[in-house]
This record gives structure tokens, sequence and C-alpha cells, in this order.
């Protein structure tokens, strides 16, 4: 029940028991002593039957159904606080007080006073002053927002209630003045001195007196606003902008990397603060202290014969000059502390903004605003404000894309506005279609003055050579972002944290560092201009072995088609291991695959070719990451094309079409196969051409070509008979698996437990639960249930052992399958729901395929093909 007492008391009650009503509210949840409420109801004289009369009007408001309440001492109203009006202001100014956004606490406290409605019956003086506050705590908020014009009413309005409350008339002045009105500003304080001499005898307060002067002096002190424009089509920033409108003086740092749009915060800032700070709004961009400081204090009007010589007396002279002066000072292009240090005024009412690329350190009492480059909408709000609605809202697509390919920069937003705004002919996705050229993309994010090349190099050339170097490697890797289990093999941390210090790197998680896409671009850029080829596609090669030093410790026994390369490089497995893997390869796949295809690009195939193969085997063949593994064999397919190494042409095109017979795409897997079989045969590879047979035969398999698949089977097992135990064991279990489709059992007795002892001597635990489960299958088809339950079950228990989740949905399927032969439903029914629920979050890729059993998984079959044994 919501209960209203900041006015007319609701629900609407009779005038003693809505007295009662709101004393109760007030004191919502407490037990109020009947005294006390015959005291506040009553006052001095109670009626003789006080207490009589009070129970009466207590009963009165529990039959309005109000949560009224007896206890030994009193009464208590039994309700939560949000369902008091009263309390519920009380907790919004608390928000407010708490709220950093400004616009924000605007909105609380706005919400807080749209409860009044009228004066409360009790307690009225004591709760009009918390209004008033709020109102007054209202007024401040919205003039740090600068709506001057908008309070003027309002104010007025708030005055003539509170004639006498000094505060209030001090705000109505500073709206006037600042919206021009200044003769009105000082009219208004003409009005409250004889208000207050005739009401009290007293003059106004020196706060008001002060404001007073600063409005008559205003015209004087406006010569002295050096602040350069501002720019009309700001945009975002609202929370770092609220905090330096709500704060009162002081240093602020703001910093962030180029072009990320400090100085225009800075300058905005100190266009919406100037009414504040009357005694000058200065802009200095920073060369050297010395400089600077004659600059600030020839604008204080200081005359140039009293301007000392050395550094120590003009910061001496400048602090004298502001002391008990209200000033805002931008500094702009601040590099260093010690450079900043001697132009902080001493005296508290001054402000000082500082932009710099540099972080902050070393200077006390400084507040913090870092920047980031703006939001999606906030960019595609700077095109619009630049370039016109209908524009933007004619390609609202390109627009965004126009944006993201600026990494929502501001500078690069603005240029490329100012670029569209001065061809009017152009369409917005003219602009998209050249900015998507990497390579070109720095040369059109131009316009006049604005470059944001420019930007980035006046900060590039002022770091050290080796810094400069480590710019260059990290923009030369093309790596959006750097573990570190890459960096720790190519760069220095403390050179890093140098790169961090200058805004064009961003730590992120640990240990991690991020470069935005234009400073990369502009990085590479210096990189292949500056440094020998030999010395780039070298850190890239250093990347990539990093990369495969971690990862070739994370592969697994798979059942694929691709064989494993020999390790010609010399890589060496690193002892640091992931603790969790899957969380790792989740967030290091896409980096991972960017490494792959930036390798080849430079036309280190081998290397590539290698990372490649070796991501199947730890990652996307385990969890059938198809994309990732198309992209990296494309890549390094087209690596290896232009080098003429026939072998890695054969490996890549086994691993591709073994992605595509995953993903049922069996007839373009088949010529894949068939391809690489040829140039391997071509090679006099024997070991290669078993693998594509392989691959051939499992794909006749599927395709229900029964003959073809054994003759590609058998010709594999020949050939791998002496030398590779796991791929001789998937010949076998592929036509054994064959021989059970064509009703030879006994052959398909015989040639799976072939294949499981082969499968042991391999010590692959995948393939021999595989293998017992396909002789459980035949079991299960000549309706041999306990034989095949056994088989079955021990093929379960060693899936258990080799954490392959969907291997084990295969296992608890076909264990079901028995189960329900055997009629045992309940058992049956708890395996399947397993497993579905075990398909659902293990099979990310493909409805059919498991990385674990690709071959005979007893699940669907094409429609000319025989199946035994289904249920």
């Amino acid at each position: 029940m919501e209960i209203r007492i900041l006015g007319p008391v609701e629900p609407s009650v009779p005038p003693k028991p809505a007295q009662i009503l709101a004393v109760l509210a007030v004191e919502c949840g407490k037990i109020v002593p009947v005294e006390r409420l015959i005291d506040l109801i009553w006052g001095e004289e109670p009626p003789p039957q006080a207490r009589k009369s009070l129970q009466v009007h207590i009963s009165s408001l529990r039959r309005a159904g109000l949560p009224v309440e007896h206890r030994a001492a009193g009464y208590v109203l039994n309700a939560e606080p949000d369902e008091v009006d009263l309390h519920l202001f009380r907790k919004l100014v608390a928000q407010a007080g708490d709220e950093a956004d400004l616009k924000a606490k605007a909105e609380a406290l706005n919400e807080a006073l749209r409860l009044w409605r009228g004066t409360p019956v009790v307690f009225a003086q004591t709760l009009d002053v918390q209004r008033l506050a709020a109102a007054e705590a209202l007024v401040d908020v919205e003039l740090a927002l600068g709506r001057h014009a908008e309070l003027i009413e309002k104010l007025g309005t708030l005055v003539a209630e509170y004639p006498l409350v000094e505060r209030l008339r001090g705000q109505l002045m500073t709206a006037l003045a600042r919206a021009g009105r200044r003769a009105d500003a000082m009219r208004v304080f003409r009005e409250t001195r004889k208000v207050l001499v005739d009401e009290l005898g007293v003059e106004p307060g020196e706060q008001l007196q002060q404001l007073y002067r600063d409005v008559l002096e205003g015209s004087r002190d406006s010569r002295r606003n050096y602040l350069p424009r501002d720019a009309g089509d700001f945009t975002g920033r609202d929370r770092e902008l609220g905090r330096l409108l709500d704060g009162d003086g002081g240093v602020w740092w703001i910093e962030g990397p180029a072009g990320v749009g400090k100085s225009a915060l800075a300058v905005h800032a100190a266009h919406r603060l100037a009414d504040r700070y009357p005694d000058g709004q200065l802009f200095v961009d920073l060369h050297s202290p010395s400089g600077a400081l004659d600059a600030l204090l020839r604008a204080m009007d200081v005359p140039s014969e009293r301007i000392p010589e050395s550094a120590e007396e003009r910061a001496a002279l400048w602090r004298a000059t502001v002391s008990g002066r209200r000033v805002v000072i931008v500094l702009d292009g601040v590099t260093s502390v010690s450079q900043v240090r001697p132009l902080l005024p001493g005296s508290p009412g001054c402000l000082t903004l500082i932009t710099s690329r540099s972080r902050l350190c070393g200077l006390e009492g400084v507040r913090r605003i870092p920047l980031d480059v703006l939001s999606g909408d906030e960019a595609v709000t700077l095109l619009k404000k630049i370039l016109g609605d209908d524009r933007v809202s004619n390609e609202p697509d390109q627009a965004k894309e126009v944006a993201r390919l600026c990494g929502y920069l501001p500078l690069a937003v603005r240029i490329t506005g100012a670029r569209l705004a001065g061809r009017a002919h152009w369409p917005v996705s003219k602009l998209v279609r050249r900015l998507s050229d990497e390579r070109s993309r720095l040369d059109e994010l131009v316009a006049d003055d604005l470059a944001v090349r420019s930007s980035l190099e006046l900060t590039y050339r002022a770091l050290d050579e080796n810094v400069r170097s480590a710019y260059r490697i990290f923009g030369f890797l093309g790596l959006p972002e750097v573990p570190s289990f890459l960096w720790v093999h190519l760069l220095d941390e403390d050179v890093l944290d140098q790169l961090v210090d200058a805004r064009l790197l961003d730590v992120i998680g640990s240990a991690r560092y991020r470069m935005h896409e234009l400073v990369r671009l502009h990085a590479r850029e210096l990189a292949e201009a500056e440094d020998p080829q030999e010395q780039r596609e070298d850190i890239v090669r250093r990347a990539v072995v990093a990369a495969l030093s971690t990862v070739d410790g994370l592969t697994e026994q798979l059942f694929l088609a691709v064989p494993r390369m020999q390790d010609s490089l010399g890589i060496v497995t690193t002892a640091v291991r992931p603790a969790d893997k899957d969380t790792w390869f989740a967030r290091e796949e896409s980096l991972l695959t960017k490494l792959v295809e930036r390798a080849a690009e430079l036309g280190l195939a081998e290397i590539a070719s290698q990372l490649a193969e070796v991501l199947v085997f730890a990652w996307f063949g385990l969890r059938n990451r198809y994309e990732a593994w198309e992209r990296t064999h494309t890549a390094a397919l087209e690596a290896v094309w232009k080098t003429g190494n026939l072998r890695l042409e054969a490996v890549l095109r086994c691993s591709l079409g073994q992605m595509h017979y995953k993903r049922d795409n069996l007839r373009e897997a088949r010529s894949w196969f068939d391809t690489a079989q040829t140039l391997f045969v071509n090679l006099g590879d024997k070991h290669g051409e078993a693998v594509a047979m392989n691959g051939i035969g499992m794909v006749c398999r599927d395709l229900g070509e029964y003959p073809c698949a054994l003759e590609a089977l058998g010709r594999a097992r020949e050939l791998l008979e002496s030398h590779d135990p796991e791929g001789l064991g998937h010949a076998l279990y592929g036509i054994g698996s064959i021989k059970r489709e064509l009703g030879d059992d006994e052959g398909a007795f015989d040639t799976l437990a072939h294949a499981e002892s082969v499968y042991r001597e391999a010590r692959s635990r995948r393939g021999e639960a595989l293998a017992a489960r396909g002789i459980g299958l035949v079991h299960r088809a000549r309706g041999e249930l306990d034989l095949a339950e056994e088989h079955i079950v021990r093929a379960h228990e060693m899936v258990a052992g080799t954490g392959d989740e969907l291997l084990g949905c295969y296992t608890a399927q076909a264990w079901a399958k028995v189960l329900l032969r055997k009629g045992s439903f309940e058992p049956a029914e708890k395996l399947l729901r397993q497993a579905l629920a075990g398909c659902a979050t293990s099979a990310t890729g493909s409805a059919r395929r498991s990385s674990a059993a690709p071959w005979g998984s007893g699940g669907s079959r094409p429609a000319t093909t025989p199946v035994r044994g289904s249920y």
C-alpha cells in the first residue's frame, strides 16, 4: 500500500487519524510510544480521554486497511519504507548524493521533489528544510549542466516562496548572469539587500556580495578569455564532463591516447565553467614551463617589464597574481609532471585542467580522468552532428561502418566527417570503400590540418629508440592483442610499460596488451619503412614459435586424416600450461588464427603450416572449430603454393579434406583427399598416401560406396602395417565397420578386434573404446544383448577416462539401445537424457560428427545405405 504524507495524507482518512498516520509514517517500522503520539497530536493539553480517543482513531486506520499494529510500548506502522513517500524522498536524495553522473543526479533529485504535493500535516517545518535543501542541490546540479535559462523561472518561484534564503537568490543571480542577463542579476542583488535590511536588519553575506562584484566586473574579465573555440558538435563524455562540472576547483589530469578528444573535453568544460571563474579563462599549449609562465602572466595583464627572467621567479609571481582569484586554466599537451608543477596556482579558487598522453605519476592531490574511444553510438552521433541527420540517416549502416573503421577514435571520426562535409556529392559508402583498405587508411584520415598519422607521429618521436622499436614490432605483428605467452619471447616488459605510459598500448586483463587499430596501422607503416625485411619476418617467426611452444603441449590423439609433420624447426615445448585449456583456447582462438594468417601473408609457409596443423590437434579438431580450421589452412595453403612445397600442400589438403568430411561435405572432402593422394603418390610418400586413402575410404563408406571404401582402406592398411599403429587402427576400424554394415559379422568381429588391439598398442584410448563399441554393435545386431552390453559398457568406461564427452554420448546411446531391447526402460531413458545434454553442450560445430567418432558412429546414414541392427 502506498502511503503519502508530503502534502494531504493518502489514503484519505479523517483529520485526527490522518495526523496519527503521518506521525507513524515518519517513524515507519519503529514503535512510537503512546505518550509521544498524544503529545504530537493534541499538544500540551490533551483531552481527558486521549488514550481512548487514540485507540478509536487507530481502529479507524486499521479498518481503512492500514498496517498499524499495537506493541507493548506503543504503536508501529508495519510497512516497507519505500511504501511511504517521505522515506522514498530521503532515499532518492541520498542516491543523488552518491551519484557521480550529473544527469543521473538531477534525475534523482527531480524524482524526489515531485513527491511533494503540499504542506505536511505534521513536522511541516522540519520536513520543509529537507525539501529546500534538495531544491538547492538540484539547482546546483542544473547550473553545472548549463541549464541556466530553464532555471530562471523555477528559481523565481522558489525565491518568492523563501524570500530570506540568500543561497536561492545567489543561484538566481548566477543563472541570470550566465544567461546573459547581467542587469537582471544585479537587480536581484539590490532587491535582496532591501529585503534583508528591511526584514532582518542585516546586509547580504560575503558570498552574495562577492557574487555581485563578479557579475558587476563580468565585462572587464571577459577580455581574459583565451580559450580556443568550443566544439559546437561536442559529443559524449557525459560522465567525465559531469565530474568536471560538479567539482569545485583543484587540478584535473585528463589522459588518453592521441586523437581521443582530451583537449576537446578540457576546452568544452572550461567554456561551460567560465561563469564560475570570472577572473580569467586561460589556455596554454605547453612547450616549456618558462614560456608557458610568460604567456600566463601576460594573459593576466602583468606588464612585460615585471616578468622575471628565471622560471622560479615567474612561478612565484604567477601564484601571487592568481591568489584570491577564480581562474580556469587549461594546460594542453603536458608530457611530464615536472613540466607542469611550476604552473599550478596556489589559490584554492582556481581550476586547472591538464591534458596529457602520459599517465599521471607523482603529482599530489590531482584527480584523474582517463579517456578512451567513443562508443559506437556516440561515434555515429558525432558524424551526424558534422554531416546532418539526413545524410547519415540515408545510409545508417555505412555510417556505422565508417565509425568502426575509424576505431571510434574522435579525431578520425571528425576527419572523415570533415571530408564528407566538404564533398556533398560523396555518399557515405564511398568513404567506407576507401577506408576499408588497411594499407591506405591513414592516407584517407587527413583533412586540412587534421591527420591521425601526424598526431601519432608526435607521440612516437618523443620515445626512446628501444621503445620506438617495440612499437614497430607490436604493429608489424598485426595482432590487435598480444598476451604474455607471446610477448615474453619478443619484448621487454619495462619497454611495453613505457608504451602504455605513452598511451600507445593498453593493458587488458593480466599482462595482456592491446593496440588500437589505427595505432597498429601507424606502427606497421613505420616498421615497413624503418626495419629490414629479414628483421620484420624474424619477429613474426619468433611469435609463431612462441605460440607453438605453448600449443604443441596441448595436442591430443585424434582420428584425423592428417599426418603430424616432423618438428624440423626444433620447437621446445614450454613447461607453462593453461589451467583451463578450453577457456584458454576460447580466448586465444582468434589471435592464433590471425597469427597463422600473418605468417602466411609474409611467405613463412612452413611455420604457418606447422602452427595450423598443431591447432587442429589441440583445438580445432577437438571442438569442431571449422571456420578457424578453414581460415588457417587456406592461408597456409596459399603460402605453400608460392613455395612449390608439394608435401606441405598434400598435408594441408588432407586436413581440409578431413574438415569437410566432419562437416558432412562428403563430395568436397573426396576431392581434397583425391588430390592429396595423387601428390603423395607422385612424391613417393607411402605414409602420406596411406593417410589420404584412409580419408577416401571413410568418405566412400559414408556415401554407401562400399567397394571403393574397402579398396581404399585396404590399401591404407597395407601401407601402414609396419610403422603407424594408430593409422593402421583407423583403417582396420573402417574395414570392420563396413563388414558390419554388409552383414559379414565374423569378418567384422575379427577386424574390429584387431583394430582394438592395434589401438591399445598405440595407447589410443579413444580408438580402443571406439573399436570395443563397434564389436558391441555387431553383437547387438545379432541379438546377443549380454555380449553387446559387455563390450559397450567397457567402451563407455574407457571413454570416461579420456574426457571426450561427445564420444561418451555415442557410447551412452549404444548402451541405451541395448537396454531398451532388454526392456530396461528407466536406465535407458537416463542414459539417453545424459547423451542429449552432452550433445547439446559439446557438438558445437556439427550435428553429426564427433571429434572422436568420425567413422561409423552408428548415427545417420544416406538413404541408400543398408543399416543393420538399428532399433
